[in-house]
């Protein structure tokens, strides 16, 4: 089974637009920087896989603190862009309410092509598998592209006769069990991706997963969202969305799937809200999504104690 493992082929305009959109997203980080100061102390950085990109920050919870399965995030950024350092102040609510947390840092497209970041995130999350602190049982959380590799990596996780379509080499019985799952704004599904009015939307998909993508079916190596794929199971789900993100359709459609098919899904759509609210600015919807994140988990935790 082949995979491309080199660069997407994008054209002159498509390379203008990721560099700018990285230029943007990287000027964005260093203003937050600016304001929040320096990362806060906790946070420890470990190495998961020998690519440049293949890192993580961990970040324990105070000992008084009940204890709980961490959280494996994973950001956003169009699978183009972005980095685990624009979050380091977000997830800290997680380890104030008893959850450690893993913040992963993957290869990104153009230049690592699905399924690259996907085969990364595997093994970053068989990396904390391994550890101590997880107890093999984790839960997986991103936004944006990082709600979609969550999703993605734990229906691999969920079936693991899917891995072969990313990774033929890959052994699923190093894995942790996936918990939940939690999508933030996540890319969930191509075709309404496609019809949205995210800016960017098909050079993002198409940086991604090859120009392939953009067809109306594609097959099971090109499967780049959880819409792509058959499933015989999958774990609870969190799909968090504003009201007007250009493509709370993609978390709409993926919702309506799962409660058609019997899976346990908590939905969140929040009034007013656009694409970003998990980050900034501070305020009323940040922090009821945070309440509403912390309650799914420990709804969840209540089935399976630490």
């Amino acid at each position: 089974m082949s995979h491309h493992s080199e660069p997407t082929p994008l054209t002159l305009l498509q390379h203008t637009a990721v560099n700018s959109a990285r230029l943007f997203f990287g000027t964005l980080t260093g203003a937050l920087r600016l304001v929040r100061g320096s990362p806060p102390q906790g946070w420890r950085t470990l190495r998961y896989g020998l690519k440049r990109d293949e890192i993580l920050d961990f970040h324990a919870v105070d000992d008084a603190t009940t204890r709980r399965h961490p959280v494996v995030f994973f950001h956003g950024g169009g699978w183009l862009m972005g980095t685990k350092d624009f979050y380091a102040h977000d997830l800290l609510f997680l380890t104030k309410a008893g959850f450690p947390v893993f913040n992963v840092e993957y290869p990104k497209a153009p230049e690592y092509p699905h399924p690259w970041p996907l085969r990364s995130v595997l093994e970053a999350l068989a990396f904390v598998g391994a550890l101590r602190e997880s107890g093999g049982t984790v839960h997986v959380m991103g936004d944006s592209a990082g709600g979609n590799l969550a999703v993605m990596a734990a229906l691999l996780a969920s079936n693991p006769e899917l891995i072969a379509a990313v990774d033929p080499t890959f052994d699923a019985a190093r894995l942790p069990r996936i918990l939940s799952a939690t999508s933030i704004y996540g890319v969930l599904d191509r075709s309404s991706c496609m019809r949205g009015r995210f800016p960017g939307g098909h050079t993002m998909l198409e940086a991604y997963g090859g120009l392939e993508v953009l067809a109306e079916t594609v097959s099971a190596e090109r499967a780049i969202t959880p819409m792509d794929l058959s499933f015989a199971a999958h774990p609870p789900v969190f799909l968090g969305c504003g009201e007007y993100d250009p493509i709370a359709c993609s978390t709409n459609d993926y919702a309506a799937r799962l409660e058609r098919d019997g899976y346990k899904v908590t939905l969140k759509i929040y009034p007013g809200a656009t694409h970003g609210y998990f980050n900034f600015p501070d305020g009323p919807t940040k922090a009821q999504s945070q309440r509403d994140l912390v309650a799914f988990l420990s709804d969840v935790e209540a089935t399976r104690p630490l």
